[in-house]
């Protein structure tokens, strides 16, 4: 009752929504640890563009280690990056708009941004300063149709069962994700035949899938992602990390049905403290390099690297970009449009 009497209860009108301040927090811890894994996949998919970082033909170009050790650096750029726009982000929407809406970078764009329009390592024709100047734009044509009222009217034109469905998809777009490897629980994997299939196999089960180029056929130089299949080793359903992930949505699931509101943030919070712990089979930090590199930045509790590189000079040269643009505001607009309306009703 303190609270919600006090100027900050008053502003953000606690008791007109009834609403007390256990009730923001648990809000606020849940809403925190479902969208705490952006930190991790945003950073490595913007990583893998190939950023600002210039190959060396001398040193092994894409492959070699000055560029190997050129992404690691901004990787770790796009974490602060990461977390400074979206603590702005909420910070804005929750002072100036005084909405409970937690504001992060999109999944989906990120991916488009990387392999569509600049390319896994910058194979692409479109430059990543060009790219970085189209979300720009396209930033700023956003801003104005919102300001003019434009977006609204737009809205107000979609039929209501698309606005209802909307919402849908991309709840089912994020859920896809996270079943997915990519800092997901392994529990859909990719297929020749039918594009997803059941997965969940261990690491030495994996097969990756690659496209046939002909760099990739002759010179065995091939572009591989998280794509792979467990049709070929087999193991399906035998990964441990598959299995905790499974355990931490049946603790949602089951706390849900008891309409308990600590369910989120008790499953989430479960399985992350326990991949915490090394040498175990569901840890995050395995016994090889890449694992103490992990565990290394892990220990650091607080690091705020700087982020000089990926602060990128902007590029008039934009050929190539026109239809990047046309799809970053698309699917922005009707992305931002569609979970607003769900978080509305």
């Amino acid at each position: 009752a303190a609270i919600q009497n006090s100027p900050v209860g008053r502003y953000f009108q606690l008791e007109e929504r009834g609403s007390n301040f256990s009730t923001e927090f648990r809000g606020a811890l849940a809403t925190f640890l479902t969208l705490a894994y952006i930190l991790a996949v945003n950073p490595r998919i913007m990583s893998e563009s190939g950023g600002p970082c210039v190959p060396n033909d001398e040193d092994g170009g894409i492959f070699g280690p000055s560029y190997a050790e050129c992404l690691e650096e901004i990787k770790r750029e796009f974490i602060t990056s990461t977390a400074i726009a979206s603590m702005f982000g909420c910070f804005v929407m929750g002072f100036a708009a005084n909405l409970p809406i937690a504001l992060a970078p999109g999944m989906g764009m990120n991916a488009y941004f990387t392999y569509s329009v600049v390319g896994w390592r910058g194979g692409n024709s479109v430059s990543y300063e060009a790219a970085v100047t189209a979300v720009l734009i396209e930033g700023v044509i956003f801003l104005i149709l919102a300001l003019t009222g434009v977006r609204y009217a737009i809205i107000k034109l979609i039929p209501e069962p698309v606005k209802q469905a909307t919402p849908a998809g991309i709840g089912a777009f994020l859920a896809h994700l996270g079943l997915q490897t990519a800092e997901g629980i392994g529990l859909v994997v990719s297929d020749i035949a039918t594009a997803v299939t059941l997965g969940g196999c261990p690491l030495d089960r994996r097969t990756p899938i690659v496209a046939l180029t002909p760099a990739c056929a002759e010179d065995g130089i091939c572009v591989t992602s998280d794509a792979y299949t467990c049709d070929d080793l087999g193991g399906i359903m035998r990964s441990p990390t598959t299995w905790m992930g499974i355990l931490g949505l049946m603790i949602m699931s089951i706390m849900l049905a008891y309409k308990n509101r600590w369910a989120f943030a008790a499953g989430i919070g479960l399985v992350t403290v326990i991949s915490w712990f090394r040498n175990t089979a569901v840890t995050y930090f395995p016994d090889d390099d890449a694992g103490d590199g992990r565990f290394e930045y892990f220990k650091q509790i607080v690091s705020i690297e700087p982020i000089d590189k990926v602060l990128t000079p902007f590029t008039g040269d934009l050929k190539d970009v026109g239809l990047a643009l046309f799809t970053f505001l698309y699917v922005d607009f009707l992305d931002t449009s569609g979970t607003l309306l769900a978080l509305a009703d």
